[in-house]
C-alpha cells in the first residue's frame, strides 16, 4: 500500500499532462517529469498529514497505511496530482524559458570586445 501511495498519483499527473499537451512524449522524457509529480505530491501530503496529524507521526510506516487512511491519502492526493499537472501546463504556457548554448572561445579579449560592443549603459 505504501509504494502505490507514493508513486500512482504521480503517474496520473503524467497521464493528464500528456492529454493537456496533446503532444506524445517517449518513455525516456517521461522519467524526469514522473520524478518531479512524485516529489511535489508527496511533499504537499507530507505537508498536509503534518498539519492533520498533530502529536506523534510514524512516518511511512506499515502500521501508518491502513485501508482507511490509505483510501484517504490517495483521495487526497489524487486531488493534488490533477491540481499540480493542470498548474504546471498553464504555467507552461505563460513562462517561456530559452537557453543559449555555446562554444567557449580560446580568446578571452575577443569575449571581452563582444561584451563592450553588445553593452549599452543606462544612465
Amino acid at each position: 500500500m505504501l509504494y502505490l501511495c507514493l508513486f500512482l498519483p504521480a503517474s496520473i499527473s503524467i497521464l493528464i499532462s500528456e492529454k493537456l499537451r496533446k503532444e506524445k512524449r517517449n518513455l525516456s522524457e517521461l522519467v524526469i517529469p514522473y520524478l518531479g509529480y512524485t516529489f511535489m505530491i508527496n511533499l504537499i501530503m507530507n505537508i498536509i498529514y503534518y498539519f492533520i496529524h498533530t502529536g506523534k507521526i510514524d512516518w511511512y510506516t506499515s502500521k501508518l497505511f491502513t485501508f482507511d487512511f490509505t483510501m484517504q491519502y490517495m483521495l487526497i492526493s489524487f486531488a493534488v496530482a490533477i491540481a499540480i499537472s493542470c498548474l504546471v501546463f498553464i504555467v507552461s504556457k505563460v513562462v517561456k524559458i530559452n537557453i543559449l548554448v555555446r562554444d567557449k572561445k580560446n580568446n578571452d579579449k575577443e569575449d571581452f570586445k563582444s561584451f563592450n560592443k553588445n553593452y549599452k549603459r543606462k544612465h
